[in-house]
């Protein structure tokens, strides 16, 4: 099992929790999935392509998913947000089926370790030998309306936050899966990060002020400053983000989440059972998983 993935540190959070209902989204099988279901997990999962063993549905992750609400006792996302054109709204998807209390267990490439920093200065990518982003290498393949994108739709831990808020997540634990050798070359800068994240975060709070808009409290300022200065996010080549699904949103945060209704999916879609070795194939939509 390959350390770097964040497969194993990804398992090993599977093992802690009790046995319950875990859907896999996108859905690569092998050691995660076969080491779930081992601790006695059901594991359903989804994926846009097929594969021989595949033991769930084959549909679109950014679609409205052919589950119905709170049907998930934990959601592992590993390696597909940063492929997605939509989202918010897988995010939100993942919110809805999951049970209160539930976890999110997701993984991503970091775009804000150091190094990534400077790549992203110069070239606007997370890393220069990848390149700049384009229509030609970026996106893998076409089938109709359907795409499949390469690494289109990095996104910073800033904002995963603050999706995850807004659909009734709350971040729970930061880890990175491998350390970028390159960016602890550049610990020396990390007291430069500290002082522009504290200030930052001071005149943020003070134009807010000024403007007399709503202040994050200061519970919320501590928080952003821990995921600023997490070794994870400075030092991490890839992130492993988990999340839990609050019992009660936050008022204001379900004022911000109702202004977006139109884009809410539906909920008439009943529970698509799954049985082992089969595949229920489902309408694709426009967006495509890893």
């Amino acid at each position: 099992m390959s350390e770097t993935s964040g497969h194993a540190q990804v398992l090993e959070l599977l093992r802690r929790e009790q046995p319950g209902r875990v859907l896999d989204i996108p859905s690569g099988g092998g050691p995660v999935v076969e080491g779930a279901r081992a601790h006695g997990h059901e594991v359903v999962e989804l994926d846009l392509f097929p594969r021989p063993g595949i033991r769930g549905v084959l549909a679109d992750a950014c679609a409205p998913l052919p589950f119905a609400d709170a049907s998930f006792d934990i959601l592992v996302s590993m390696e597909g947000i940063e492929h997605f054109e939509n989202q918010t709204g897988f995010l939100r998807e993942c919110g809805r089926v999951l049970k209160p209390g539930g976890k999110l267990i997701l993984t991503t490439p970091n775009i804000l370790h150091l190094s990534s920093r400077i790549s992203g200065f110069w070239t606007g990518q997370r890393l220069l030998k990848h390149g700049i982003i384009n229509e030609v290498s970026t996106l893998r393949s076409a089938e109709g309306k359907r795409l499949y994108h390469g690494h289109a739709y990095l996104i910073d831990v800033f904002r995963l936050r603050y999706i995850l808020r807004v659909v009734g997540l709350r971040l729970e634990q930061l880890a990175a899966s491998a350390t970028s050798p390159s960016s602890v070359a550049l610990a020396p800068l990390v007291p430069l990060v500290w002082a522009t994240t504290r200030w930052s975060l001071f005149t943020g709070r003070k134009r807010l002020e000024r403007a007399r808009r709503a202040v994050p409290p200061p519970a919320v300022e501590a928080e952003l400053a821990r995921v600023a200065l997490s070794p994870a996010l400075l030092f991490g080549k890839k992130l492993i983000v988990v999340a839990r699904k609050e019992a009660r949103v936050d008022q204001r945060i379900s004022i911000v989440d109702r202004t977006s209704t139109a884009a809410l999916p539906t909920r008439s879609e009943a529970t698509m059972p799954t049985m082992p070795n089969q595949v229920v194939e489902r309408d694709q939509g426009t967006c495509s998983s890893a």
